[in-house]
């Protein structure tokens, strides 16, 4: 599809890529999940509890998996949000490992094909749907970062409520906020102490000298450090000059900032 797209020079639109997301999405949950929700009535009402919807006590839907709430749901989704929600509520029902990787592992398929902006990752034994952004500084350094952040929870927390936030036009400044709070948590617990981003900043550098970090790497270190304590003190913080186009810049400086200390602790 993307190869023939190329070729024919298509251009795609949001609405259509929705669709054919939506409709993909339906095909893969058809063919993994369909036997289990045309034969269990309790596992569709424990859907319909996930979502906030209303129980339903007839049979009707039996061998027809049309019928299924779980099926009316994903097919009367409106945008991609409540989409990518009743998606990822499907993980938080009883099923096996192995059906839920199966389903990660088509749905993961259809995002592709699909080119929506979306990307599904599995950290601390779930699997969570992220709005998409650089694809290589996603997944070498974000998504990595989820794995690798699962020992260090109050960190790991913050910095998935940022990611979560990132998708909300209206939650930006929670977004930094939740960046600088991950970062700040981590550190803390790296060191094995309480002090503040900014009280612990020597104290880190001191630390990747004795994992033999190079002068240089510490020195920029050193200097970034302090401007990005600076900007989340006099701009987010303590006041409103934050700019919409910091977010992301902020979000993988963040990201790269944990990825540098997790490598020289492993």
């Amino acid at each position: 599809m993307n190869g023939f797209r190329k070729r024919w020079n298509v251009e795609e639109k949001d609405d259509q890529q929705l669709d054919e997301f939506r409709n993909r999405a339906l095909h893969t949950v058809a063919s993994i999940l369909g036997p289990y929700l045309v034969e269990d009535v309790d596992l569709s009402n424990d859907y319909l509890k996930i979502i906030g919807k209303s129980p339903e006590f007839n049979t009707l839907f039996m061998h027809n998996l049309t019928l299924t709430p779980v099926w009316r749901a994903l097919a009367g989704s409106r945008g991609i949000q409540e989409l990518v929600f009743f998606l990822e509520s499907l993980f938080h029902l009883p099923f096996r490992a192995k059906t839920l990787e199966q389903l990660a592992a088509g749905l993961k398929e259809d995002i592709t094909a699909s080119g929506v902006p979306i990307v599904l990752a599995h950290s601390k034994g779930c699997y969570l749907f992220y709005k998409k952004g650089v694809k290589l500084l996603d997944e070498l350094v974000v998504n990595a970062d989820l794995v690798w952040l699962s020992d260090y929870p109050k960190a790991l927390i913050a910095f998935e409520n940022a990611l979560i936030q990132s998708s909300d036009s209206a939650k930006q400044r929670e977004v930094l906020d939740s960046l600088r709070v991950s970062l700040e948590n981590f550190v803390r617990q790296l060191l094995g102490n309480r002090k503040s981003l900014e009280n612990n900043k020597e104290i880190l550098l001191k630390w990747m000298d004795d994992h033999n970090t190079n002068t240089e790497t510490r020195n920029m270190m050193r200097e970034l450090f302090q401007f990005y304590c600076n900007y989340q003190n006099n701009h987010v913080k303590h006041g409103a000059g934050w700019k919409p186009a910091e977010v992301d810049f902020i979000l993988y400086l963040t990201a790269t900032f944990i990825h540098l200390l997790l490598g020289l602790a492993r």
